[in-house]
């Protein structure tokens, strides 16, 4: 069977996406369907100008023109709820119920997942989507049963994500590797990831007498802004790696062992679950589907969503040796391997196209 999988580009050079992060593992690793990639999305070096708008517009044409190719058995719909996708998006997925294209609807959290703040005109669309016959899919129990309860939501599974463990299987750590806190951001670079959050709590700790050694890795629209305050903040003690990918991402992850990711609103990161099967401690809001991973004191830390504080008190206990690091990164690292292999996600992915 043909199938056609939607996201931004897969292009790392392009766009950092946790979303094309999901659907290049999914191609990647399921060889039982033939996949056919459909971008949807802004690219990161993408201006909103005329240009852009005409290709937002062209779109339309595009999708109509997949829609009425006979090869085109099956449509993989990744959808995060937000502002900006739900007005670009839901056309598209009624466009095609109306051809009667088999579809699920694979949701990636957003800024209205466990919202009830959301404004009527976008209420209006979300229950266009959801209380229809197509098949969803959720990161949580949680995050189902809320779609469900607000948008009446009929025919829907759960599947967390899952990621790539094979280098990480031949990684441990030790002890010795605690010895200093080396500090890592992968993913997205923009304000939602809560990094004017880590740089205030870094500023805090630099008060107190803090050694602070921080790496950010990834792309974004606010990248040159950070990359310039983390720079004057901490000078040498300040790496910026930009786009990694394959080994220099592996060496990156076995290099570093605390990972910062106070985001706003989440789905369930596949840069957390990299680093926590690389052992790493992540300190992380409780947003989307995150503690359905992370325990914190057990496998991590949670900390208040916008609150510079809260990020330095978790720095300060996990320095202090009082919340045992080892079991703390042995933990991470079996969780990732126990609930969230790449074998278990595609059996289950695939089960549930077969259901459709």
């Amino acid at each position: 069977m043909n199938i056609l999988i939607t996201s931004p580009s897969l292009n790392l050079n392009e766009n950092v996406s946790g979303v094309a992060a999901v659907t290049s593992f999914i191609i990647k690793s399921n060889k039982q369907y033939n996949y056919k990639h459909f971008e949807i999305g802004k690219r990161d070096s993408e201006k909103r100008n005329l240009w852009w708008l005409l290709k937002f517009l062209s779109l339309y044409l595009k999708w109509f023109l997949a829609l009425i190719d006979p090869k085109t058995n099956f449509i993989h719909y990744n959808f995060p709820i937000d502002k900006r996708t739900v007005i670009r998006d839901v056309p598209l997925i009624l466009m095609a119920r109306f051809f009667r294209k088999k579809t699920v609807v694979h949701v990636h959290g957003g800024e209205y997942m466990h919202n009830t703040n959301v404004p009527g005109w976008a209420k209006r669309l979300l229950k266009q989507v959801f209380s229809g016959n197509d098949t969803c899919i959720f990161l949580s129990e949680e995050e189902k049963h809320f779609i469900t309860s607000a948008y009446y939501c009929k025919r829907s599974f759960v599947l967390p994500n899952a990621v790539d463990i094979k280098d990480a299987l031949r990684f441990e750590r030790n002890e010795q590797d605690f010895k200093h806190l080396k500090f890592l951001f992968l993913g997205r670079i923009c304000e939602e990831k809560g990094l004017n959050f880590i740089y205030d709590a870094f500023a805090k700790l630099l008060q107190q007498g803090f050694q602070i050694s921080f790496t950010m890795a990834g792309k974004g629209p606010e990248e040159e802004e950070f990359v310039r305050k983390f720079s004057e903040l901490l000078g040498n003690n300040f790496t910026f790696k930009g786009v990694v990918s394959g080994k220099e991402k592996n060496d990156l992850l076995k290099q570093t062992n605390i990972f910062l990711l106070p985001s706003f609103f989440e789905g369930l990161p596949i840069s957390l679950l990299e680093a926590m099967s690389y052992a790493q401690i992540p300190i992380v809001t409780d947003v989307g589907a995150i503690t359905k991973v992370v325990t914190s004191e057990n496998n991590g830390l949670i900390v208040e969503t916008k609150s510079a504080e809260s990020i330095v008190k978790a720095i300060t206990l996990l320095n202090s040796g009082e919340t045992g690091l080892i079991n703390m990164s042995k933990n991470a690292r079996e969780t990732i391997f126990n609930k969230f292999s790449p074998k278990i996600y595609i059996e289950s992915l695939n089960k549930i196209y077969q259901s459709v």
